[in-house]
């Protein structure tokens, strides 16, 4: 596997910046590929490039120089060679890690658009102080959901504690370590410094809000249904036993093809599966699910019949339980969904059981799997999971199915990093949708199609074509 050059990283990163004049951008990319090698492969980063700007640079680079860009682009391996010689056999264990990309066809949204869904669902409710929150986020363009409900969270457990509350003043503030002269003042006479006024109770509403908007835009997912990545999947346990799966979703679609296939899951949050099956299908839903839902009093936590929620939602027999009373105590229960973020051990101590069967699924397998996943910073906990996991096993892979082209990129260099002699080539790309490409993958790891001929015969077919174009005379 060929490595793409520094000069070509260099200049995609210079050309991202958005600030390249156009003359100057012509004539880097003239002498780019004019000067080079051969084998030296492209990153599928100009591929977005390309289809952005190809009509507007072909007026000023060369017609030679454009048809030749057009032909390389084709070579680009949008899915790593590698890929299609993988063959698994009863011995070899895999591992699925799923993020929302998986579930994105069907019709779920995806974290970067959250923030967007869930004002839409608070305009409805008619709250001035949520109107007021949108339109400052707007103002300041917060886009990220999980900045906006860690915000929130800080802020509720700051605003019980005065002293918390005098301290991130203090940390925050480019003068907090200069008390001002009142202040000094009031310390003098040992009088309590004025802090930020703040509604305690205001604040705590405003966060339980938005924690049951956040329940009422989880909901919409119940009528999702699996789209071809899910049936693709279980299409590969049913010959491959020895696979386990690993999601962050929400959503039932995993769940749903599963059951619908006449196959059984195991490890549920509520235990009720004999762990010695060995038929049943480990499915570990690290953020939670739909389906289950939490007592915030007893802390009781129960799992309900998916196809059957499913079923009584559609018909509208039944709305879906956003808030509910626990049998056990009387108390409060919600969906147990784990918010996008940053302090979910925090909130969340009854899902530990959940995330250490994550990561011993993560540590035991040979091929991690790694479907629509974006390694979030709010995730950082299942990256030092699958750091120290690749560590160990100097045999592990991963295969990153993702239409971010940038994604491996990072990976590798990331790992490379920081574990020592590391092999870039641990880590395999297949930079394409993941309804389209996974069947594909999969179904040749089970010997089942040979992706591999097609891959290569059309490789050289591109680069046959590339080097014929070699002898035009490109101008620099």
């Amino acid at each position: 596997m060929n490595e793409i050059s520094e000069r070509q990283k260099n200049l995609l990163e210079w050309i991202e910046k958005g600030i390249c004049p156009l003359s100057e951008l012509v004539e880097r990319l003239t002498d780019f590929f004019r000067t080079k090698l051969e084998d030296e492969p492209l990153s599928p980063d100009w591929v977005d490039f390309w289809n952005m700007n190809r009509d507007r640079m072909v007026r000023f680079l060369p017609s030679s120089l454009s048809r030749r860009i057009d032909e390389e682009l084709k070579s680009i391996e949008m899915v790593n060679g590698e890929i299609w010689d993988i063959r698994v056999n009863n011995g070899t264990r895999i591992t699925f890690l799923l993020g929302a990309g998986s579930s994105a066809p069907s019709g779920i949204p995806t974290v970067d658009k959250l923030l967007l869904e869930m004002w839409k669902r608070a305009r409805k409710i008619g709250r001035d102080d949520l109107d007021r929150l949108a339109e400052w986020c707007n103002k300041h363009r917060i886009m990220n959901i999980e900045d906006l409900l860690t915000a929130a969270y800080i802020s509720n457990f700051a605003a019980k504690n005065r002293n918390i509350t005098s301290l991130l003043d203090y940390f925050l503030s480019p003068m907090g370590q200069q008390p001002s002269e009142e202040e000094k003042y009031l310390l003098q006479r040992r009088r309590p410094v004025k802090t930020l006024e703040m509604d305690v109770s205001a604040i705590g509403f405003l966060q339980d809000t938005l924690q049951t908007l956040f329940g009422l835009l989880t909901s919409t997912m119940i009528s999702a249904n699996p789209n071809p990545t899910h049936n693709a999947i279980v299409n590969f346990i049913r010959d491959h036993k020895n696979t386990s799966i690993i999601t962050t979703n929400y959503d039932g679609c995993m769940d749903q093809a599963i059951l619908e296939a006449g196959l059984r899951l195991k490890r549920t949050i509520a235990g009720e599966n004999e762990e010695g099956d060995i038929d049943a299908v480990e499915l570990v839903k690290m953020h939670g699910s739909i389906n289950w839902s939490y007592c915030e009093s007893c802390q009781d936590v129960r799992e309900f019949d998916l196809l059957k929620l499913k079923d009584t939602y559609e018909k509208d027999e039944l709305s879906y339980p956003v808030m509910g009373i626990c049998k056990n105590c009387g108390g409060m229960r919600r969906p147990l969904l784990v918010p996008p973020l940053s302090f979910k051990f925090l909130m969340f101590p009854n899902l530990v059981d959940i995330w250490n069967s994550a990561r011993q699924s993560i540590e035991e397998s040979d091929y991690l799997i790694i479907v629509g996943y974006s390694f979030s910073e709010a995730d950082t906990y299942i990256t030092k999971i699958i750091s120290r996991s690749m560590t160990k096993n100097k045999n592990q892979k991963m295969i990153i199915v993702n239409t971010d082209s940038k994604l491996v990129r990072y990976l590798r260099e990331r790992f490379q990093s920081r574990v020592d002699g590391f092999d870039r080539k641990r880590i395999l790309q297949a930079c394409k949708n993941c309804e389209e490409i996974l069947p594909e993958i999969l179904d040749s790891m089970l010997g089942k199609r040979s992706g591999e001929k097609e891959n290569k015969s059309t490789r050289k077919s591109t680069k046959k074509k590339v080097r014929e174009l070699n002898t035009d005379n490109l101008p620099v």
